[in-house]
């Protein structure tokens, strides 16, 4: 969470979750940066037997925005009393277009938004799109409100030796740590082993013997890294599954938060399959907060 001018920005697909993402945006905001809140609201109301002449399309358009304001309105009031925000409603099929080609995003530090947790799905179809695709810092708000001291976890790739892992690793820790500092929580960071657990039950590999001596094996820029920020007491290594393995080490360690980078995946395996990151997601019931590829 670097200490910039910029905005931020929270976008409101759900007048019933606004109030967390509100609330989570003044504590980041801390009455300095400015907040722009982006409300949007869409139906399609044209069919292949009917369609609306557009200027009834339109006044229905201003009628239902003018709901949503209204029932913004008072609820932003009471909670952002002293801040200095905006409130924008707009009528908009994809917010995930608008974001990459109607805002100019160099504007803004980071996204907020809530995250929806119920009995069936952990996020919605605009939460997957967002973590897959926001070209900002995206955090997704579990709950009304940070509690401070409790812990952070960074969920880290330590074993590759490519230069675009080193540096999404460094911000990673960077993030977490600044975190950390600012609501007085510990941090801590985690690294997975792969273990196959086809390989594991057939007694082929066994998870013990592979963290053995595990951070020695991590590439020196890898171990440079985490030694320069004298996080080694503070890394977590553990063999097995990733998206086993890090929700584990969340709920052992307390952690409120959970920061992750997305590796970007736009293809049919990003869309059908779901990348590493987002299986570990599926599992988490607290905060996230998700880092763009670096250069996005």
């Amino acid at each position: 969470m670097p200490k910039t001018n910029k905005k931020i920005l929270v976008i409101i697909d759900s007048i019933a979750d606004a109030k967390t993402s509100i609330l989570h945006a003044k504590q980041k905001a801390k009455g300095v940066k400015h907040i722009d809140i982006v409300a949007f609201s869409y139906e399609d109301t044209n069919s292949i037997l009917y369609s609306i002449p557009p200027d009834e399309a339109l006044a229905i358009q201003d009628k239902e925005l003018a709901k949503v304001r209204n029932a913004l309105s008072p609820l932003i009031s009471e909670h952002l009393d002293a801040s200095s925000y905006t409130l924008q409603t707009l009528w908009h099929e994809d917010p995930v277009q608008w974001l990459a080609n109607e805002l100019d995003t160099s504007d803004y530090e980071m996204l907020i938004k809530t995250r929806h947790i119920d009995e069936q799905t952990q996020f919605t179809e605009l939460d997957w799109q967002l973590i897959r695709f926001s070209p900002l810092p995206l955090y997704l708000a579990a709950d009304n409100k940070w509690r401070n001291n409790t812990n952070v976890l960074a969920a880290l790739d330590l074993g590759s030796e490519k230069a675009t892992k080193y540096r999404l690793n460094e911000a990673i820790i960077k993030s977490g740590l600044a975190y950390a500092n600012d609501y007085d929580s510990e941090f801590y960071a985690c690294y997975t082993v792969h273990v196959s657990p086809f390989l594991r039950d057939l007694g082929i590999v066994f998870s013990d013997e592979q963290v053995i001596n595990a951070f020695e094996k991590l590439p020196i820029a890898q171990r440079a890294l985490i030694e320069a920020h004298d996080l080694k007491d503070k890394l977590e290594i553990k063999a097995g599954v990733v998206e086993q393995v890090i929700p584990s080490i969340a709920a052992k360690l307390n952690a409120d938060l959970v920061i992750m980078g997305s590796v970007g995946n736009t293809g049919i395996k990003g869309h059908l399959i779901g990348n590493t990151a987002e299986k570990v997601m599926k599992l988490l019931k607290t905060d996230i907060l998700v880092l763009p590829p670096l250069g996005v």
